[in-house]
């Protein structure tokens, strides 16, 4: 066996082995906490509901119809729950699976494009990015969203380039743009779409249509996401004009969704979302419209393709921080791309701020009890970090070292030890969100009702716990409390009490009920005498029986 590898070989088995590791401990992560409200228990219930209750066309959630988003990952989950069982594992393996998916499909793009160092780039820079990461942990819709939309992009820019297997590439960004509408609907192929008509206009290259295929690509698209919606609508008869008027065009439009933010919200989400690699995605940002003119530049693509979605979420009304993730593969391949004495000196900076990061953490960790108010409920809680705070500052602080140490020689392995290192760390904080699990999950709750109580009449007073449906695998009687829930309700009215005094009627006939209700209701039924006794309670919840 010959050892002695030339030092390109020794890099690629450095780079292999410490994807490999990541890969196992992104996924060991999975289960190490229980689901949070409200996203991912919601997202984890609806598979459950929809692999038990056996109706794999309408969404529901506590029982009730729920067509708020395309059915896609939820026959994903469900089906991974048929494999392996109901689990916070197999709820989050879907997600979990997309965003690694997503590290290697761009890691392929950039090597295609511009050679290998790029492609390890790309993808060390894209593990590492901390909105990343914490999305590829957490049960919602953006991050398989994400993995689809990366897929028509990097389809679409290959078949560019191909000189041969042009056809099927572009029908494998038909297929991934389609996958994407049945993810979260039509922004999977708008996007996609006015970025090209955007960078047409620009270029005044209107090549890129000729390459299209669309005579094959159009009827496989419609083939994938007419079929659901055509049986939606014949189940449902007003699914169209709640799916894509209310869900769609109004979201969109109006604040119908109370989720407004200031015009420059989602600067500072950028800032924060793209850590470590803030400066070179800032420099991108601004250098990287510069392209020559005459030929496809899928530079230009790519930059218009970030440019547009942060613009494009900026002037909605409804804003969430996840919205901009589709912009960070396409970041990263931009950021690999650098000219590498650009690069390193921008590495060189990100290896001292990422020092400077790790002793700040540290310094926080240390002042914990002063941070957090006295009075905060949470306090004890939040106080429990201090100690894994601490390790993850050892963590980037290495990492930090070791690159500034190198003064950033090699661009690739400078850019692999950052990324691993944000990467673990950031991994490594979200394993200790179990600490805080008392604040945002409900599984306390549902562990507080006996085992042979869970058949029992259960409420959920004036909130709705998105967890609790799934730990309890049973759904629960709303009282005063409509919510999302409203367009299931309206369909299925015999499923809630609508007020608190109907409830109190029904409760005080009952011989033996539960009910959960946050602490304000609680306080405002003990002072009417209402008779109930504490069977578990978190920080912002508690759970009564009747008898």
């Amino acid at each position: 066996m010959n050892l002695n590898l030339d030092p390109s070989a020794r890099a690629r088995w450095l780079y292999w082995g410490l994807a490999g590791l990541l890969c196992l401990v992104w996924l060991a992560t999975l289960a190490s906490r229980p689901l949070f409200n409200p996203d991912e228990a919601r997202y984890a219930e609806i598979p459950r509901e929809m692999q038990s209750g056996g109706d794999w066309v309408i969404p529901h959630l506590n029982g009730l119809d729920y067509i708020e988003k395309p059915p896609l990952q939820y026959w994903a989950t469900a089906a991974t729950y048929q494999i392996l069982g109901v689990s916070e594992f197999s709820a989050r393996l879907y997600t979990a699976l997309t965003a690694l998916a997503t590290v290697a499909l761009i890691g392929f793009l950039a090597a295609r494009l511009w050679g290998a160092g790029a492609g390890w780039r790309a993808a060390a820079v894209l593990a590492g990015m901390f909105m990343f990461v914490v999305l590829g942990q957490l049960m919602t819709l953006d991050m398989s969203l994400t993995f689809w939309m990366a897929g028509s992009l990097a389809g679409f820019l290959l078949a560019q380039q191909a000189q041969s297997g042009e056809r099927r590439w572009m029908l494998f960004a038909w297929v991934a743009a389609a996958l994407g509408v049945m993810t979260k609907g039509l922004v999977a192929a708008a996007i996609p779409a006015a970025v090209l008509l955007i960078y047409s206009l620009w270029t005044r290259d209107y090549s890129p249509w000729r390459k299209l295929h669309i005579r094959w690509g159009l009827p496989l698209f419609l083939a994938i996401t007419v079929p659901w919606h055509l049986l939606a609508a014949q189940r449902l008869n007003d699914f169209l004009q709640f799916f894509f008027i209310h869900e769609h065009f109004a979201r969109y439009l109006t604040p119908i969704a109370e989720r407004q933010e200031p015009w420059w919200f989602f600067g500072w989400v950028f800032l924060a979302g793209t850590v470590p690699w803030s400066v070179p995605a800032l420099r991108v940002l601004v250098s990287g419209w510069r392209s020559p003119r005459g030929q496809f530049s899928p530079t230009l693509f790519l930059w218009i393709w970030v440019v547009f979605i942060c613009l494009f979420f900026s002037i909605s009304d409804s804003k969430l921080m996840p919205y901009i993730l589709p912009a960070m593969p396409a970041l990263a391949v931009l950021i690999a791309a650098l000219p590498l004495p650009t690069l390193k000196r921008d590495l060189l900076m990100t290896s001292v701020l990422t020092a400077a990061a790790a002793l700040a953490l540290a310094a926080a960790s240390f002042a914990l009890p002063k941070l957090i108010p006295a009075d905060s409920a949470g306090r004890p809680y939040f106080l429990l970090l201090a100690k894994p705070v601490r390790e993850v500052a050892v963590l980037l602080l290495v990492s930090g070292l070791f690159v500034w140490a190198q003064k950033a020689r090699d661009a690739t392995r400078s850019a692999a030890v950052l990324g691993v290192g944000w990467c673990l760390a950031v991994l490594l904080l979200v394993r200790t969100a179990s600490l805080v699990a008392p604040i945002y999950s409900g599984i306390d709750l549902a562990a507080a009702l006996p085992a042979s109580e869970r058949t029992a009449p259960l409420y959920s007073v004036r909130t709705y716990d998105q967890s609790l449906p799934f730990y309890l695998q049973r759904t629960v009687m709303l009282v005063g409390y409509r919510g999302e829930l409203e367009y299931g309700l309206r369909k299925a009215p015999d499923k809630e009490i609508t007020d608190v005094d109907g409830f109190l009627t029904t409760w005080n006939s009952q011989a033996k009920a539960y009910a959960v209700m946050d602490k304000r209701t609680f306080d405002g039924f003990k002072e009417r005498d209402v008779p109930m006794r504490i069977v578990g309670q978190t920080v912002g919840r508690v759970m009564v029986a009747r008898q």
